[in-house]
């Protein structure tokens, strides 16, 4: 899945990395629609509920609910 159900598409796994602004779609919880940094070479944000860390929404070379702003 490359792209949401508007055509917006999702950021590439190949494209992304520490200090990379993304941003998220409303299926975040913790951090819905908000703009954000990447931290580390783990690839994790801060949220509500600690650490999200990206390798959870990896999928066919795409993080699916995340945007490279």
């Amino acid at each position: 899945m490359s792209a949401d159900k508007q055509g917006r598409p999702y950021a590439k796994v190949s494209e992304i990395g520490r200090g990379d602004r993304i941003e998220l779609d409303s299926g975040f919880t913790c951090a819905a629609g908000e703009s954000i940094v990447l931290y580390s070479d783990g690839l994790y944000f801060p949220c509500s509920h600690g650490r999200h860390y990206l390798s959870g929404q990896e999928k066919d070379g795409y993080y699916v609910g995340i945007y490279k702003l």
